[in-house]
């Protein structure tokens, strides 16, 4: 997630590139916008660009981090009157079913396709006994 320290370094940085291309625009004739931009500016332009780069690099790296930690997440045999959140996995029909968005109760995985995906399928229907403790 981001965190309020990379929002302001993002803001800086956007700030930054956006006075330097004020700055680019305004101070200068048409006749020295034409000539070769000195290497002091090209090193500013991508310095910043490789600033906000970086920013952007760290705060998405931190977002796949979360996501990743998370893993899945099993929520038991579907049940009729349970609503799921995107990304629960649920068994139903001899099949394991993920979550493509938040769902509402009653919404079956196999009936609902814009809210269940198919993760995996039984090759063939389970045939639960009853344990009798005999051995």
């Amino acid at each position: 997630m981001i965190g309020k320290g990379d929002d302001e370094e993002l803001v800086l940085i956007a700030a930054r590139a956006k006075e330097i291309r004020t700055g680019l625009d305004t101070n200068f004739t048409e006749e020295q916008l034409q000539r070769p931009l000195s290497r002091r500016v090209v090193h500013a332009l991508i310095a910043a660009t490789t600033a906000a780069t970086g920013a952007k690099l760290k705060a998405l790296a931190a977002r796949i981090e979360q996501l990743e930690a998370g893993g899945v997440r099993y929520a038991g045999t579907w049940q009729r009157a349970m609503p799921y959140r995107k990304g629960s996995v649920v068994t139903s029909g001899g099949g394991m079913w993920a979550a493509l968005r938040d769902t509402s109760e009653g919404e079956k995985p196999g009936d609902a396709p814009d809210a269940w995906q198919l993760a995996a399928k039984a090759a063939r229907p389970v045939v639960r006994t009853k344990a009798t403790g005999e051995r």
